[in-house]
């Protein structure tokens, strides 16, 4: 299975603009570099990481700033 079919088959909706798959459920966001960096067993295991559903967790080869976590966190609550 695919990296993306797996992300959609855990209601993952990809968003354009801002090249992130996002589950606003679980409160996860998946950047396209670390899909395509990582194996398929790696994206799943992030998928089934727990979380306490208040703070969103985002998955990305370089983790981003404060400033940069924040503005994503305000856009994903707003979306």
């Amino acid at each position: 299975m695919k990296k993306s079919e797996i992300l959609f088959a855990a209601n993952y909706r990809y968003d354009s603009d801002r090249d992130l798959y996002v589950n606003p459920e679980a409160k996860k966001a998946f950047s396209l570099e670390f899909v395509d960096d990582h194996t398929p067993e790696e994206v799943l295991r992030g998928i089934e990481e727990p979380t306490d559903h208040n703070t969103w967790i985002f998955y990305f080869n370089i983790r981003p700033s404060d400033g940069v976590r924040r503005l994503l966190e305000q856009d994903m609550e707003a979306a």
